[in-house]
């Protein structure tokens, strides 16, 4: 489990031990995924504080970066707006990276991190985001797509892989910060205390830890006072290859949440 925090990655083993952490350049990362390319594991970690988008092996040393925004005149008069929140990678090697707290703009780059375009902007309209924190490639389909957690709009929408505007995906979601996949399932985690689960055609199969008496506790409450299985604020999610679902909620000490699956027919009330 690699896990982000203030001042580092920190590792655990499958047993939630302690192994290490990356150092102090890895401090910072605000979205990060694991993806393989010719057959080894690398973390993409984007640094919103630094301004940087790196590629790293998974014992933390650099394999490339990407600092700063796009050299395009115009598109950030003022550089300190540009706050990359997330970072993935398409099959092909495309670099897709949000600008989520900056000017909520979305970029492409090649494999070899040449500056391809940008799309999205600061709106309530379809192709606009307002916040645009999280970045997912979907290969759910022979077709993969892009799909952006929309947080302050609420909302999760696909995009080609080009950038164009497909669809809508999810509606009325809890300020969505991050996502991810395995199978055909989908997770959303919520800011607002939810973790929603969508099937291959995006339809709601289940939503998780909401419970609004933890909730109401605040991110300061002490671990003593947690609800098991609740969530609070959730910023960051991932599945792992068993199909374990981790929730790492926006705490003040610091809250990580391990789903387990369980069969469906168990559930008939899940919603």
């Amino acid at each position: 489990v690699y896990l982000s925090t203030a001042d580092s990655i920190h590792v655990f083993g499958p047993d939630g031990k302690f192994i290490k952490d990356l150092g102090s350049e890895t401090r910072g990362v605000h979205g990060m995924k694991i993806r393989k390319q010719d057959g080894e594991d690398f973390l993409f970690i984007a640094q919103n504080g630094l301004k940087r988008v790196a590629k790293l092996k998974l014992d933390g040393t650099a394999v490339w970066s990407i600092v700063g925004h796009p050299d395009v005149e115009g598109m950030y008069p003022n550089p300190g707006r540009y706050a990359p929140t997330d970072v993935d990678v398409a099959p092909d090697g495309t670099i897709y990276i949000a600008d989520g707290y900056g000017m909520s703009l979305m970029h492409i780059y090649d494999k070899d991190r040449n500056y391809v375009s940008s799309f999205g902007g600061k709106g309530t309209a379809f192709g606009q985001f307002n916040v645009c924190h999280n970045v997912l490639v979907d290969t759910r389909t022979d077709n993969p797509v892009l799909l952006i957690s929309d947080r302050q709009n609420n909302r999760m929408h696909a995009y080609g892989l080009d950038g164009k505007f497909l669809k809508p995906v999810a509606a009325g979601l809890r300020q969505p910060c991050a996502a991810d996949i395995f199978g055909d399932r989908l997770a959303v985690g919520e800011l607002g205390g939810r973790v929603s689960i969508f099937d291959k055609d995006n339809k709601l199969v289940a939503r998780l830890g909401d419970d609004p008496a933890d909730r109401a506790k605040g991110n300061g409450a002490p671990p003593e006072s947690w609800v098991e299985g609740a969530v609070v604020a959730v910023h960051g999610l991932t599945f792992d290859r068993k199909g374990d679902l981790y929730a790492m909620d926006y705490s003040k000490f610091g809250r990580a949440t391990k789903f387990t699956p369980v069969e469906e027919a168990a559930k008939p009330d899940a919603k």
